[in-house]
């Protein structure tokens, strides 16, 4: 379910070691940050995930790779291909295969395509220069320029790509060469590390994401997603079970209906979870109170918005993402590890928090979610 960590850097690899005791772990990152941003059409690019590198390659998720590069997305799930159109150009791509087809040319890519965190990822490389773009990577920067005459050291703006929302863009500018962020060409921020800078510019953006508003200046939709591409699932997805709604379990006093509150319908697994847990850090177990917000995102599959409050200190919470998709055959919800952690205050600030992949089985009318197995210690009820 969720998690802990200490924030090193917001764009790296992490090494996660799991808890045996509880639903929470403590995520322990990798002190090599894979890619500071990726530079094309004159901005610095970033995603909800994370790039990563796998045998010398830096592998990026195929949408924001592909829209950038001007490229429509469509997911085949019955044959596991995407499919990718740029006016008269025709482009396919097989999971696990390193084979693509350019209007109808085989093409060989240097490593397959394949599914990450719920993800299709494509060797960054690969992929560009077989679109027909130069790719310059530096050392220097850890970053990478996709087009002519590279250029690192300049203020750039940053466009952002979300999972099944339209991408955004800023319109104050950073710089990785001068870790400064510049607001309306003249207020100048300046981190003292590329950690802290893009630590300054993700906090912003969650800032955005949960309030509609930046407290750096102005982000506003860079276009609008005309893909049907739907995330692909190594898993099938299964048709969801609808029941009758009954009365909740959780007492009144938790049931929180602010902001985040997510009204039930007759999709037994949308709604408002609520469930009494325990968070480890340093060695000791701290009582929490769990928040889960379930969304449907069609065909089976949900995001999951958790929030965690400590059970002592009410000011202390922080909120993750995470994915998942209903199977019928175990009439439970399967999740991912969370993509995401954002809003840490109090106990939570500075913590590396976030939820671990696992099970949650429906029981009790289908108004109980058990972690792990049924009648579990671990729940969440329905309000």
């Amino acid at each position: 379910m969720k998690k802990s960590k200490r924030i090193i850097s917001l764009f790296l690899s992490l090494l996660v070691l799991f808890s045996t005791i509880n639903v929470f772990a403590v995520r322990h990152p990798v002190k090599d940050i894979p890619l500071n941003g990726i530079i094309v059409n004159d901005h610095i690019v970033y995603s909800d995930v994370y790039p990563y590198i796998k045998n010398s390659r830096t592998y990026v998720p195929i949408r924001f790779i592909a829209e950038e590069l001007g490229y429509d997305v469509k997911w085949d799930g019955a044959n596991k291909k995407v499919i990718m159109k740029n006016g008269n150009t025709n482009v396919e791509l097989t999971i696990g295969s390193n084979k693509m087809k350019v209007n109808g040319k085989v093409l060989t890519l240097d490593a397959p395509a394949e599914i990450k965190d719920d993800r299709t990822f494509v060797p960054l490389r690969a992929i560009a220069e077989s679109f027909g773009e130069k790719v310059d990577y530096s050392k220097d920067y850890k970053a990478v320029y996709i087009g002519d005459n590279p250029v690192y050291n300049k203020n750039y703006k940053v466009v952002y790509y979300y999972e099944g929302a339209n991408p955004v863009i800023t319109d104050y500018t950073i710089n990785i060469v001068t870790y400064k962020l510049t607001i309306n060409s003249e207020k100048i921020l300046e981190a003292d590390s590329m950690e802290s800078l893009l630590t300054l510019l993700f906090t912003d953006i969650d800032n955005y994401r949960t309030s509609g508003r930046s407290k750096l200046g102005n982000i506003t939709t860079y276009k609008t997603n005309k893909t049907t591409y739907t995330q692909p699932t190594v898993q099938p997805k299964e048709e969801t079970v609808y029941v009758k709604k009954t009365e909740s379990n959780v007492a009144k006093e938790k049931q929180l209906k602010d902001e985040h509150y997510v009204v039930s319908t007759d999709d037994v697994l949308v709604g408002s979870w609520y469930g009494p847990s325990s968070y480890g850090a340093d060695g000791n177990s701290y009582p929490i109170d769990t928040y889960t917000y379930i969304t449907s995102l069609g065909n089976g599959r949900y995001k999951l918005t958790n929030r965690t409050i400590l059970s002592s200190d009410r000011s202390s919470e922080f909120f993750d993402e995470q994915y998942g998709y209903y199977d019928k055959d175990k009439n439970a919800l399967v999740v991912e590890e969370s993509h995401k952690t954002y809003g840490s205050t109090g106990f939570f600030a500075g913590r590396d928090s976030y939820a671990i992949a696992g099970i949650y089985y429906l029981e009790n009318s289908n108004t109980r979610l058990s972690w792990d197995k049924l009648g579990a210690k671990y729940y969440l009820d329905k309000y």
